[in-house]
């Protein structure tokens, strides 16, 4: 019975050590192929394209024994031959021209890349990822998108629009972010800074026969905000939260009866008589429909800066750097 036993333990021991010896070759398989140098790949497409070692170093700018050894390398990681001499040139065997193909798509991607990086450095590539306003998207930001692609004209431009909130929430799709309202540092990454930029006003929006613009030729008072119906922008607007934050140091609380999103929104509804709004001044210096600007707030009126959310420098792309510059 013991020696059943015995020879019972000798096949599971054998069993085990067989997995063991095999398990071992799969890992050592694995290592060598995460071991292949790419450059051995690139060096033998390049003898191949010659039919020489030696002007394959010349084109490289490498020493003879340099190219053989890349050569040996690749061949004694892959187990097969892959060239031979013939006479003065080198022929490859099926599995190098096997080899080969892969070897040029290496070739290919590795000049593209080249390439692409090339462009990278001089601006000409890339893609710059914008999220803004829609004040500043309408009215600041198209001189400076123009000036862009007059200079770098490689280079992608991908615009997201939105409400301040929204922007400050998808802060990590973009690679800068346009706002208007007040930002506090706790709502930011740590990785990122608010740049002031420019000032803008907010001014009244009125129908063009409005009894303000009768009353008050110069500047309105804030009061109107309590005596008039507003058409207010959405919540999440930098506007509405420039306003709501000035009406508070004024002691003025207006009830909010009526929202709408965006500028062409407030427009709209001033225009269809729905009550009185506010907007940037910018988006009303065109006006010709209808619609009035007045100006709040004696005698300074309501200025608000409007800001850009950028990564620090450290991480910032020659794109984004680039758009910066021109913009600063």
């Amino acid at each position: 019975m013991s020696k059943i036993i015995r020879n019972n333990d000798k096949a599971i021991g054998e069993s085990l050590m067989n997995r063991y010896n095999g398990f071992c070759d799969a890992i050592n398989y694995f290592i060598i192929q995460l071991l292949m140098n790419p450059t051995h790949l690139l060096t033998f497409a390049v003898v191949a394209r010659f039919k020489s070692i030696t002007q394959a170093a010349e084109y490289l700018y490498l020493g003879q024994p340099a190219v053989s050894g890349q050569l040996k390398l690749l061949q004694n990681q892959i187990g097969e031959p892959l060239y031979f001499r013939k006479g003065y040139q080198i022929e490859l065997t099926p599995a190098g021209q096997g080899l080969l193909e892969y070897a040029q798509q290496m070739t290919d991607t590795f000049n593209q890349a080249s390439e692409y990086v090339r462009c990278l450095q001089q601006v000409n590539a890339g893609t710059l990822r914008l999220g803004s306003t829609t004040t500043i998207a309408s009215f600041y930001l198209p001189q400076y998108l123009v000036l862009l692609q007059t200079s770098h004209a490689g280079v992608n431009v991908r615009m997201k629009t939105g409400d301040t909130d929204e922007i400050i929430r998808n802060l990590e799709d973009l690679d800068l972010g346009f706002i208007e309202g007040p930002v506090h540092d706790q709502e930011l990454p740590g990785n990122y800074q608010v740049i002031n930029w420019q000032e803008d006003e907010i001014v009244l929006v009125l129908p063009e026969d409005h009894q303000i613009a009768r009353d008050y030729p110069e500047f309105v008072p804030l009061d109107v905000f309590m005596k008039y119906q507003v058409i207010w922008r959405e919540p999440g607007s930098g506007a509405r939260q420039a306003v709501e934050m000035w009406l508070a140091s004024a002691g003025i609380q207006p009830k909010i009866s009526i929202e709408v999103t965006g500028v062409s929104g407030i427009k709209e509804a001033v225009r269809a008589g729905l009550g009185i709004g506010f907007a940037s001044s910018q988006a009303l210096r065109n006006e010709r429909q209808g619609l009035v600007a007045k100006r709040l707030n004696a005698p300074t009126g309501l200025i608000w800066q409007l800001k850009i959310i950028a990564p620090k420098k450290a991480i910032r792309s020659r794109a984004t750097q680039a758009f910066l510059d021109l913009c600063l």
